[in-house]
């Protein structure tokens, strides 16, 4: 088999010479047009399919640039799911996947393996199985691979460009179309396990499938996987982001360091575990430290025992650098780096055949994702602690004596800042089952006319249960104490109010961390919640195909066909999420419809073919009407639109290939995003009125939502050198524009902080401040607001070396150049191409340049590959200007102490050995390192601790190994 690689004409020689550099170590599974004959192992697997990226199989080379990711790939780098193989492929981000906890809660689902072509979000990437569509898994409207067994995988094709008029919405990025092997004859076995070398992320895998004839025209094959991985703890469980390497925000008006300061040793200023007393903010105003009083900056022993903190070298609201609690992070808690997941799917297929002309399938697919994960802890930088509280530690220094000091000062109250560890985990526990059935007839009509239709019946439940949830006020009510008779009681039981009573509330001691002492408040103010969504999908389907005519140079072939969809999700949650009244992990009521009714025409036209300078002249086109048809929540719509796609084929001489191809593409918002959830969540921002604080988000659906509307242009040329040395070359490069009007999105809350401080009303007018000017909320729902570019190159390098009686070598190459990737909102644009960091609040982005490599030497029955991956130094933020950058200075709201983040390279390596058994049988042992020299993460803030785990990964030198059986 092939994959179609592609790389980038900007930088010319100088990443041209890296690229031939690493063609000595690139991959022996390569993917490749329809056209060009195979030069790997995997050219089995690609023999039986036309790989055209179209519904024409007539063996038109398509202009769309269309890759294949064969069984041999996931073999070759002992891989037991087929989203994983994709993600090393650069044209994909790998941003939803058991180690992707930046992202993966926010949506609701959790370990989930969901392909994201081009960095577009996972959302405009069509998956579908042998062509057909998969029902969702998420209430995005995504599908999880992880409800398809690997084991039956045959081929995945990936069309990497818009491909909506020939496949439908979702298609904006383009199409990933999972092959399974229908054909199997007898047992395949596979199991495998890994483990890190900390002990950890340990994965064992079992896969085990049978396929053969029960007549003369049935064939059944039947499959299954069982994985059950341990994930990997939080921030703490790596050496590296033990660093603490966070982002320091300056305080307001100080103008002698930068506005934000990427730095080791960052730590909680105001939220310690045991507590603090807190400055108002106005001591903070023009300080690198904040000016304390006698009151400010007591700390306290865990049993409460009062002590003075041990302040950093400098401090804010939020951070200080230095100081005591070099250890847990309240806000980065229990956040897992990789998370614990269990999963299991199954799938039967049958196929018969009726008549001499005509065929009928079956397929039964389940599969179910257990996932864990965990929410915010609770923390709060300014509790009020009135001066009557009789939890207020006494001591007999009277510097640290804080009624003595409130007496003092005249003051009745002071603030105490703390994080909550001993309340405990908020635990999210998620699963997720999906079943479908797909029966299908097929047939020929005489000639080269024919025909197929399908029925499909898909269903997903999915449930999360929120264990130790905290009720906001509830806690806010135990919070503040004060006594009658002596004894402690909340203060709403207390006071001249009767309607605010709760004869439930335990007063809370917040002074040192006392769990035994709370347990009583801790079980008044903590809960379960849930979250349900249930989707049920169908879909009718039929297509009909053949040639109408012949021209000199080949038949004009046409496709036609209609599709009816209606995907229905329902879903339901608790009380307190009804009323978002959970400080995190808030559920919400969903429930909607989305009925679709489409139709569509693909033609082919040979206009040359084996004459001088044209052995091929050809032109394809589509195009595509479809009604959209909405409801839920009270608000009803329907929308019409139409995509059409153009594109042409030259191949002068049989060893060069021109292609290209322009396209409309649409991508129809989900149920989700019109009728879905109302959420609630915290996040760390950095104002540029007020400095670093928490606020509120608010983040949800919008039922007016329209299309996103995308132009895709795609224009490429494929190498195939015809006989001698380079007859076993194979080579691509194709460049890509894609530009989304509309595009549905969330602005990011630090975004609207950034553009409101720019300028932008509409911003502002999402920030709610408290009567100090503080930002307390943000509200970020989804909007048409956004318009999305990128433009690249991709680049494919194919070559197979003999070696005589040494065996063989095969090389591969795979690269991806990011000429831009830019967000224009209402104040500008903003290009991401070369981010390479990940910032809470703010899009991710791509880095400009990835190289995918890979070697393998085959001799006899031994095969030792080197695989090698390479990521491009980049920048942390696109908003950031660093020192060694144009436009920096230091008294300006962007200024960073720095904003590179240095590149990395992956080596992973791998031995296989196979034994054969009998006459068709064999056994093949495996064992393999990856990241052999144990290469971290860049050291820059992430979302959730230090460092991307989207781009580099995080485990560390991992180790695997397993055994496969075909009998």
């Amino acid at each position: 088999m092939s994959l179609t690689v592609k790389v980038t004409l900007r930088q010319g020689v100088a990443q041209l010479a890296l690229g031939a550099a690493l063609v000595m170590l690139a991959a022996p599974t390569s993917a490749q047009n329809a056209a060009q004959p195979a030069a790997t192992p995997d050219a089995a697997d690609a023999a039986e399919i036309v790989v055209t990226g179209s519904r024409l199989a007539t063996g038109f080379s398509s202009p769309t640039p269309v890759a294949v990711v064969g069984a041999a790939r996931l073999e070759q780098r002992g891989i037991t799911n087929v989203a994983d193989a994709l993600n090393e492929v650069p044209s994909f981000r790998a941003s939803n996947t058991p180690a992707s906890g930046e992202l993966a809660p926010t949506a609701g689902y959790i370990g989930g393996r969901i392909l994201d072509l081009r960095g577009l979000g996972a959302v405009r990437t069509l998956t579908q199985v042998d062509s057909m569509r998969f029902v969702p898994s998420t209430t995005q409207a995504t599908v999880d691979t992880n409800m398809i067994p690997s084991i039956l995988l045959s081929q995945a094709e990936v069309v990497t460009g818009g491909a909506s008029a020939q496949y439908g919405s979702d298609a904006v990025a383009g199409v990933v179309n999972l092959r399974l092997n229908h054909k199997l004859n007898g047992f395949k076995f596979s199991g495998t396990s890994s483990i890190t070398r900390y002990g950890d992320n340990s994965d064992p895998v079992i896969g085990l499938a049978w396929g053969g004839k029960l007549s003369d025209t049935v064939h059944v094959v039947i499959g299954g996987e069982y994985e059950h991985d341990a994930g990997v703890g939080d921030c703490q469980s790596r050496a590296f982001c033990r660093t603490n390497t966070l982002n320091f925000g300056r305080n307001p008006g100080v103008t002698n360091m930068p506005a934000n300061n990427i730095l080791s040793g960052i730590t909680p200023s105001t939220v310690p575990f045991n507590g603090v007393t807190t400055p108002p903010a106005s001591a903070y105003t023009g300080k690198n430290f904040p000016t304390l009083r006698p009151i400010d900056g007591i700390t306290f022993s865990p049993d409460g025992t009062p002590r003075r903190f041990q302040y950093g070298t400098i401090s804010n609201n939020l951070y200080m650098q230095g100081g005591e609690g070099q250890s847990d992070n309240i806000y980065f808690k229990d956040l897992y780096i990789v998370a614990p997941t269990e999963r299991y799917a199954i799938t039967g297929m049958l196929d018969w055949d009726v008549t001499p002309s005509i065929k009928a399938s079956a397929m039964v697919n389940y599969g179910h994702l257990r996932a864990e994960y965990t929410a915010q802890y609770y923390r709060n930088t300014a509790i009020t602690i009135r001066s009557d509280n009789p939890f207020i530690p006494r001591s007999a220094d009277p510097t640290l004596d804080i009624p003595t000091l409130l007496a003092q000062s005249g003051l009745t109250s002071f603030t105490l800042g703390k994080g909550f560890p001993e309340i405990g985990r908020t635990g999210l526990v998620t699963n997720d089952d999906v079943i479908r059935g797909v029966a299908k007839l097929s047939g020929a009509l005489g000639g080269s006319w024919s025909w197929d239709a399908y029925y499909q019946y898909g269903h997903n439940k999915f449930r999360e249960d929120v264990n130790h949830a905290i009720v906001a006020s509830k806690i806010t009510n135990a919070l503040d104490a004060t006594s009658v008779n002596g004894v402690a009681i909340c203060r709403i039981n207390a006071d001249a109010n009767p309607n605010n009573d709760d004869a439930a509330c335990v007063p809370y001691d917040p002074f040192g961390q006392k769990a035994a002492k709370n347990a009583a408040s801790i079980a008044y103010f903590t809960t379960n919640a849930f979250q349900t969504a249930v989707t049920n999908e169908h879909v009718v389907a039929a297509n009909l195909k053949g040639n109408l005519f012949n021209l000199p140079a080949g038949p004009v072939a046409i496709a036609v066909g209609g599709e009816f969809r209606s995907d229905k999700i329902a879903g339901d949650t608790d009380a307190n999420s009804k009323r978002l009244a959970l400080y995190s992990a808030n559920g919400s009521i969903i429930s909607g419809q989305i009925q679709v009714a489409e139709g569509y025409v693909e033609g082919e036209v040979p206009i040359l073919k084996d004459v001088p300078f044209f052995d091929e002249l050809s032109a394809n086109g589509a195009v595509r009407r479809t009604h959209y048809k909405r409801s839920g929540t009270g608000n009803d719509s329907s929308v019409n639109v139409t995509t059409w796609k153009v594109g042409g084929v030259w191949e002068p001489i049989p060893a060069i290939r021109f292609r290209a191809t322009k396209s409309r593409d649409i991508r129809a918002p989900n149920i989700s995003e019109l009728f879905g959830p109302t959420t609630l969540s915290s996040g760390i921002v950095s104002d540029p009125v007020k400095g670093q604080t928490v606020v509120n988000i608010h983040s949800g659906s919008n039922p007016n939502l329209k299309p996103e509307q995308a132009n895709t242009f795609t224009a490429g040329v494929v190498l195939k050198p015809q006989g001698g040395i380079l007859g076993r070359f194979r080579g691509s490069v194709d460049w890509y524009d894609i530009n989304i009007k509309d595009a549905i999105s969330t602005l990011g809350q630090q975004n609207i902080l950034t553009r409101c401080f720019q300028g932008d009303a509409v911003s502002c007018s999402l920030i709610v401040r408290d009567s100090n000017g503080f930002a307390t909320d943000v509200t970020d729902v989804l909007q048409n607001v956004n318009r999305l570019i990128t433009r690249g190159i991709d680049f494919e390098v194919d070559y197979r070396q003999p070696l005589q009686q040494y065996g063989s070598l095969d090389f591969r190459i795979l690269a991806n150049y990011v000429k831009d990737f830019i967000t224009v909102d209402a104040v500008g644009s903003t290009n991401r191409a070369g981010q390479t960091g990940l910032r809470g609040g703010t899009p991710p982005g791509l880095p400009d340049w990835q190289v995918d490599g890979l070697v393998a030497w085959n001799y006899q029955r031994l095969t030792l590959s080197t695989h090698i991956k390479w990521i491009n130094k980049g920048f942390y933020n696109a908003a950031f200007v660093g020192p060694d950058q144009a436009g920096y200075n230091i008294t300006l709201t962007n200024s960073s102490s720095t904003n590179s983040v240095p590149s990395r390279t992956y080596v992973d390596l791998m031995a296989q050995y196979r034994l054969p058994f009998g006459s068709s049988h064999d056994m093949t042992t495996f064992i393999g390192v990856d990241n052999v020299f144990n290469t971290t993460p860049p050291l820059n803030p992430g979302s959730h601790g230090t460092g991307n785990d989207i781009l580099f990964s995080p485990l560390g030198t991992t180790f695997k190994f397993g055994v496969r059986i075909n009998y």
